[in-house]
């Protein structure tokens, strides 16, 4: 498929030149071409009018002179490069004022630049704003002109810019003109200012809802991750108590494994101790055994030792005040299987041992309760 620069395909449009630019038009393929970029004409009077018309009522004029001025601020810097080749700035401002005359936007002229007092007069004639407005009898001011002058001064000032306009096609004047200075005026600021005046059009309403949405979106959304971290909270902290009852009941069942009390016969207990014993344990061992010698109403208590292999000193003291809480409660304890070591340190804590009574073997210790409890022994 051949190009549409190719020149075979443009054979047969008509195409004509005013003020330097090229207007082509390629009916086969509907389309209007300026210096080869795609260009609609428009009826400035109907169907120009007829939109903008549509879009002021539903903006608002602050708003809608501000997008316009926004809009031809922004279109101003690429077309003053363009321009920047030209022997002087004015030279190449005259060359876009043409331009825009050919093309019919309306021809514009820089009237005056003072560059000592940072001062440019513009004068547009037959602008399309001005036509327009002038058709639907309203004067709402020419605001993309007024931008599009601010952006070729910025440029030639270095500085933001600000343009006025104080002719008006749309009211009977021969042109619409503007004066250009440094400003700190810009659209931004202008909407902010608009806002707090409230002077806020549907869409400020709307951009202004919008923006409340999202924050009740984000709001919901917060929400929602701290309830799902409250709920993985609640079931780490449900899942670490079911581990803390767990060690409980692990703990349970080591000291009772630790500590267990066998009723050898009717009325006689037995506490084998194995391991180490240390204060802690001495005393859960006290505790246990008092209980089930009240449980089970024991005359004869035998706690037997054969199996401990080091006892310290406050161990053994414990282990004494077990024998003496034991007697209290209306039972008989016996010691089996004290080693030598054992011995040693009961010896030298240097108490009173004569209601300690001990054997040598848990066996012996047995035979004699039986025969305490009048039980033949087998």
């Amino acid at each position: 498929m051949a190009s549409s620069d190719d020149p075979s395909t443009r054979a047969g449009n008509p195409t004509i030149r005013v003020g330097g630019l090229e207007f082509e038009w390629d009916a086969a393929r509907g389309r209007l071409s300026c210096a080869g970029a795609p260009t609609a004409c428009l009826p400035v009077e109907t169907t120009l009018a007829g939109f903008l018309r549509g879009l002021h009522a539903m903006v608002g004029t602050e708003r809608f002179n501000l997008a316009l001025y926004g809009g031809g601020q922004e279109g101003a810097e690429a077309e003053f490069d363009a321009a920047a080749g030209a022997t002087t700035v004015e030279a190449g401002l005259a060359a876009l004022g043409e331009r825009a005359g050919a093309t019919g936007l309306g021809r514009f002229e820089l009237a005056s630049l003072d560059r000592a007092g940072a001062t440019a007069v513009f004068r547009a004639y037959e602008g399309w704003e001005g036509l327009y407005q002038r058709a639907l009898g309203v004067c709402w001011g020419s605001s993309w002109l007024a931008g599009r002058f601010a952006g070729y001064c910025r440029q030639i000032f270095g500085a933001n810019t600000w343009a006025e306009q104080t002719k008006y096609l749309a009211r009977g004047d021969e042109c619409d003109e503007f004066v250009v200075r440094p400003s700190d005026r810009t659209v931004g600021r202008e909407l902010e200012a608009l806002m707090a005046e409230d002077k806020a059009s549907r869409a400020d309403l709307e951009a202004t809802l919008e923006q409340l949405r999202l924050e009740v979106r984000e709001r919901r959304a917060a929400e929602e991750r701290l309830t799902q971290e409250v709920h993985e909270r609640k079931q780490t902290e449900r899942t670490l108590l079911e581990k803390l009852e767990i060690i409980r009941r692990q703990e349970e069942s080591i000291r009772a494994m630790s500590t267990p009390i066998l009723q050898l016969w009717e009325g006689i207990l037995a506490l084998p101790v194995i391991g180490l014993v240390d204060s802690a344990r001495a005393s859960q061992m006290m505790e246990s055994l008092l209980e089930a010698i009240v449980r089970t109403k024991a005359r004869h208590t035998i706690l037997d030792l054969t199996g401990v292999d080091v006892m310290d000193t406050s161990a053994a003291n414990h282990l004494l005040k077990v024998v003496r809480a034991a007697t209290l409660l209306g039972t008989q304890c016996l010691v089996s299987g004290i080693s030598p070591r054992m011995a040693q340190t009961i010896v030298g804590l240097d108490l009173e041992l004569g209601e300690l009574v001990s054997f040598s073997t848990l066996e012996s210790a047995l035979r004699y309760a039986l025969e305490q409890e009048a039980l033949p022994a087998e």
